[in-house]
């Protein structure tokens, strides 16, 4: 029933599903979800504790913040953001209509589960490894990780409407959406490319 009800609240928005389609998604009468989960926040409390808080914690459980490099673990995360994406596919538009929009009915119950320490130590990263040199000053640490999350799941949530638009309805894989992906931010965080070496003598164009 819970993986009937996300795959519904992210192809129509949890507002306007309603028990009778979840209960038919799941070939159980309405009566029968309410006897599981007694009301809808009850419901919208168990798809954000067991469907989608486990999968941010995932992403962060391997990390080891003292061994690992500011690129290694950057590109790590991401790594696992997308399998993350690709294990449930839902995902990207559950989290684009309900978790980060403003008045989201999962918002604030992922939020409230999903501990904020990782990601403000990984902010905390950040700002040291530019001030030892390592990475682009340029990048803003409180930004980083909001935006990694951003070009995981925008990308995915939105991909119907830029297929159509740029593609002619041909779509991109998952890997090749990751692969653009990690290789733009890998090299923002770089730094600026060094200058050209094969420039002409004399300054001609």
């Amino acid at each position: 029933l819970l993986h009937a009800a996300v795959l519904l609240f992210a192809e129509r928005g949890v507002a306007n599903t309603t028990i009778a389609q979840i209960g038919a998604a799941g070939k159980v009468t309405p009566a029968m979800v309410h006897y599981w989960f007694d009301t809808r926040e009850k419901l919208y409390d168990a798809v954000a504790s067991e469907h989608i808080v486990p999968l941010i914690d995932a992403v962060w459980a391997p990390v080891d913040f003292e061994r690992d490099s500011v690129l290694d673990l950057t590109r790590g995360l991401m790594h696992r953001m997308f399998a993350m994406t690709i294990s449930a596919p839902w995902l990207p538009s559950l989290w684009s209509r309900e978790v980060i929009q403003m008045g989201g009915l999962l918002r604030e119950r992922v939020l409230s589960r999903v501990s904020t320490e990782p990601s403000l130590t990984f902010r905390r990263k950040i700002a040291q490894a530019q001030a030892q040199g390592e990475i682009n000053p340029a990048i803003e640490p409180e930004l980083l990780f909001t935006s990694m999350i951003s070009l995981v799941m925008l990308p995915q949530a939105s991909e119907s409407i830029w297929c159509q638009l740029h593609f002619n309805g041909r779509g991109l894989s998952s890997r090749q959406i990751e692969s653009h992906t990690i290789a733009l931010l890998m090299a923002g965080l770089a730094g600026p490319l060094a200058p050209r070496t094969n420039q002409p003598q004399g300054g001609q164009a």
